[in-house]
């Protein structure tokens, strides 16, 4: 499961080939971003330290006329907190993300909308310092759905706010809980 953040690469690898699946018949359009932001989980999750500083990269393609896009994105998150019975506790993991989107440009106005849906594959550790069942490695898979939008900052850059919910427990039992939500600033460049 450690090579699970170089999935993205093997995809990103391939974009040559991935703009012929991209519908409509406009301009194609294609960022790149850094996101930075807290992943909340769920109030009940398991991994009881419910915010975690997170960090990720993501790359987008659609067109301008097209109905929906892709994305794809790695992201990052870890926090570390002494919890009573467990002691210092540790939880981080990876998220890898695919999905479609939808971008809305909105002609003279410097806001441009998007939503999202996709799928994603997860990776976590919790090491504590007093060993319970709830200890070690997990992964599955999971749904999210996300929203956000993008301001033009210089002609070939942009911020945004990015907002990813997630779903996976329904899926897959396991003791991480990761559903929660993604909050992201977004600092990207149009490539």
């Amino acid at each position: 499961m450690q090579l699970l953040p170089l999935l993205p690469l093997a995809l990103l690898a391939s974009c040559s080939t991935l703009q012929d699946y991209v519908p409509g018949g406009g301009d194609l359009r294609e960022t790149a971003s850094l996101n930075l932001g807290q992943r909340v989980f769920s109030h009940d999750s398991a991994n009881c330290i419910d915010e975690q500083p997170s960090a990720g990269l993501e790359y987008a393609i659609w067109r301008e006329d097209g109905v929906f896009g892709y994305d794809f994105g790695v992201n990052y998150h870890s926090a570390r907190d002494v919890l009573p019975v467990f002691g210092n506790t540790n939880v981080h993991g990876w998220e890898l993300t695919s999905g479609l989107r939808r971008v809305f440009p909105i002609e003279g106005f410097p806001l441009t909308p998007y939503i999202g849906v996709g799928v994603e594959g997860w990776w976590a550790d919790r090491d504590e310092e007093n060993n319970t069942p709830r200890d070690g490695e997990e992964a599955g898979f999971g749904i999210y759905e996300r929203f956000g939008v993008t301001m033009p900052i210089s002609e070939r850059a942009f911020l945004g706010l990015d907002v990813r919910f997630v779903q996976e427990d329904f899926i897959q039992g396991g003791e991480l809980n990761m559903d929660g939500d993604v909050v992201s600033l977004t600092l990207g460049v149009i490539i």
